[in-house]
């Protein structure tokens, strides 16, 4: 019983002195708005090329490019598992 205490002990004191970097949501804005820039950008652009379409003819076209991508996964991993 001694020694598992001793060791809880010395886990808590390795866990406090560890420096953990917890950033705050508006730390490293730059690479988040990099990562939002393209689809925000091509969004803009679909529904400024196509006036005649509305947001969800945008959101069906994105589904079926994701589902046609996520296809080719799948065919992918189905084609390599057997190997």
């Amino acid at each position: 019983m001694e020694e598992e205490r001793k060791k809880l002990e010395k886990m808590y004191q390795e866990l406090n002195e560890e420096d953990t970097n917890i950033k705050k949501w508006n730390q490293a804005l730059i690479p988040k708005a990099i990562l939002l820039f393209p689809p925000i950008a091509f969004a803009l652009t679909f529904l400024k090329i196509n006036t005649d379409k509305s947001l969800i003819d945008l959101l069906g076209f994105v589904a079926m490019g994701c589902l046609l991508v996520s296809g080719g996964i799948f065919l992918n991993y189905l084609l390599s598992k057997g190997k």
